[in-house]
């Protein structure tokens, strides 16, 4: 039932491309059941395009975690669950409507998407620490706005409103946000070079 630590980390670098390209498709699907109506109202099919892209989501990020050990997972579980919950804390409680200005989120996202770029310009190529931990903190203040207008979405509190048949929709718009704070926190897994 158990495989061996090593036999497992074997398997997943030696197939680390059909990882990414597994997150590229779940991807795919998740953009062809955001923009479609049709697919999401099809009772059979959005169960089974909602656990494909679930899963797709979870195998890619298993190249991640199978190169952490068991602390570090726990860890970065935690940070990511509080972020999560300060999000939807705020999408719930906060008064001004997010969706209204959609724009205005867009324009800011996109500036520290820009300026997220840059700063892993600067980790890969000046290989220095420091840049990470900014880079990680433009994301997740670029993530979590879109996590407030999300639950603002789902909550019915804003102009934009998800519709009651919008349930599949609104876990995979919640399980992608914890996904994008969850990856993040992956900077403090071992090095490949460590031993576990």
């Amino acid at each position: 039932m158990f495989f061996p630590r090593s036999s497992i980390l074997n398997v997943a670098r030696y197939h680390e491309s059909s990882f990414v390209l597994t997150f590229f498709v779940g991807m795919l699907f998740f953009v062809v059941f955001l923009l479609s109506d049709q697919v999401r109202h099809m009772n059979c099919l959005n169960w089974i395009i909602a656990l494909v892209i679930v899963e797709c989501e979870i195998v890619s990020i298993a190249l991640l975690a199978v190169g952490t050990s068991f602390v570090y997972l726990i860890i970065s579980l935690i940070v990511a669950l509080f972020m999560m919950i300060f999000g939807m804390l705020l999408g719930f409680l906060m008064t001004y409507d997010l969706t209204r200005n959609i724009h205005f989120m867009f324009t800011v996202t996109f500036c520290a998407f820009v300026l997220s770029i840059y700063v892993a310009v600067f980790l890969a190529i000046l290989q220095l620490t420091w840049p990470f931990f900014v880079y990680a903190a433009v994301i997740a203040l670029m993530v979590l706005p879109v996590l407030v207008y999300h639950m603002q979405y789902i909550l019915g509190n804003g102009t934009v409103r998800a519709s009651l048949k919008d349930d599949k929709l609104a876990a995979l718009l919640l399980f992608t946000d914890f996904l994008a704070l969850f990856m993040l926190t992956f900077y403090w897994r071992p090095t490949r070079g460590d031993k576990q």
